[in-house]
């Protein structure tokens, strides 16, 4: 019977327990380290818990033969799946669709000028200067994407120095998004989080690693 806990901590305690597996056996089956395991068994269980490190989610997920996006979901790196919920904002989106072009602009234009946040504004006028691009903004809607997709992009590809972006190649696939389909915007962000990130003493069994500026 599938698991259906709601936290991070219990879904790995319930996958350990049906494969059989310890702090220790599954640290030394993903590559981490034990206070990793540890620190992944506490994450919506107990307070103080740090945010897992994507590459660990990755790791961890390949040794307990799950999909790594349901970590990343109860980790909190990205959206969870539709519920009823999120029904309104489907009827919206559809009536949005098949507006014309300049009438989404429009609407897009009027959102612009209502939203207080900073990040929320730039997202929107990604899409208002990229209407073609299904996809412009969305690192910048979705706070942290950008981060998850070099922390994935590392774990995959294995990188371990700064120049090796440049073996990203447009066919390839991190998460549910094809590169090439990525705005150059959102591609930059990526290539340049993983430049700072790989120029850094990267240890990647690390709980909360620094992306510092």
């Amino acid at each position: 019977m599938p698991s259906t806990a709601s936290t991070l901590g219990r879904f790995i305690a319930d996958l350990m327990a049906k494969h059989d597996h310890t702090n220790r056996s599954l640290a030394a089956a993903a590559g981490v380290s034990e206070s990793a395991i540890r620190n992944l068994l506490k994450v919506g269980e107990e307070k103080g818990a740090k945010d897992p490190d994507a590459r660990t989610l990755s790791l961890v997920a390949k040794a307990l033969d799950v999909d790594a996006l349901r970590l990343f979901r109860l980790a909190g790196y990205i959206p969870p799946e539709p519920s009823a919920h999120s029904i309104r904002a489907d009827y919206l989106a559809e009536m949005f669709d098949v507006l014309p072009t300049e009438k989404q602009d429009a609407v897009l234009g009027v959102l612009e000028a209502m939203i207080d946040q900073p990040e929320r504004r730039e997202a929107i006028q990604e899409m208002r200067q990229n209407p073609e691009n299904l996809l412009a903004g969305i690192d910048l809607a979705n706070p942290g994407l950008a981060r998850t997709l070099a922390n994935e992009l590392i774990a995959e590809m294995q990188m371990k120095h700064a120049n090796e972006v440049t073996r990203i190649r447009p066919e390839i696939k991190v998460l549910q998004y094809i590169w090439k389909d990525l705005p150059a915007s959102t591609q930059q962000r990526v290539k340049s989080l993983i430049e700072h990130k790989l120029s850094l003493d990267y240890d990647p069994t690390m709980v909360d690693p620094e992306w510092r500026d």
